[in-house]
């Protein structure tokens, strides 16, 4: 019995899902991730600076045309390149009015981080619920392992507008 709940733990925590990517849902899986070996996502696994996240995260994923390229868009977060400092860290979420969409140096308690599937919902701090919205980035692939992992540094180290 100690060592199902041990083996139970064990895959609780792990950031690369078990199941056949073929298998995979879209969209997440409840806090799964892809390790992928493309250019970006290796790049990735050295960063935690928030010029190179925004650079190569949110620019190519996030910040285009309709989705949170302007605070007026669609979705009502800005979060181009020398922007998105201000408008993440200590704000408020719009659609989840209690929670913060960065807070520093706390991944769980991150809004953003629910937002992008990183964890499963019942993971937050305090335990959430999935967006009515969707995860993000919509109508993109999801994010590689390696990039939600560079956002989680960032947040660690206090999520500084560096």
């Amino acid at each position: 019995m100690i060592r199902l709940v041990l083996v139970a733990s064990l895959l609780a925590g792990c950031r690369i899902s078990l199941e056949n990517a073929a298998d995979a849902p879209s969209g997440g899986d409840g806090g799964t991730c892809t390790v992928s070996t493309t250019a970006p996502c290796v790049a990735a696994a050295t960063h935690s600076d928030l010029a190179w996240i925004e650079q190569n995260i949110f620019t190519p994923s996030c910040a285009f045309s309709g989705c949170h390229d302007s605070p007026t868009d669609l979705g009502k977060l800005d979060l181009r390149t020398g922007i998105s400092h201000d408008t993440l860290v200590g704000t408020m979420s719009q659609l989840e009015k209690t929670r913060m969409l960065v807070v520093p140096n706390n991944v769980q308690a991150s809004y953003l981080m629910l937002m992008l599937h990183d964890f499963d919902p019942a993971m937050a701090s305090p335990p959430g619920t999935a967006p009515g919205v969707g995860y993000m980035p919509q109508g993109a692939p999801e994010l590689c392992c390696q990039k939600l992992q560079a956002i989680e540094r960032w947040i660690m180290a206090g999520a500084p507008a560096n």
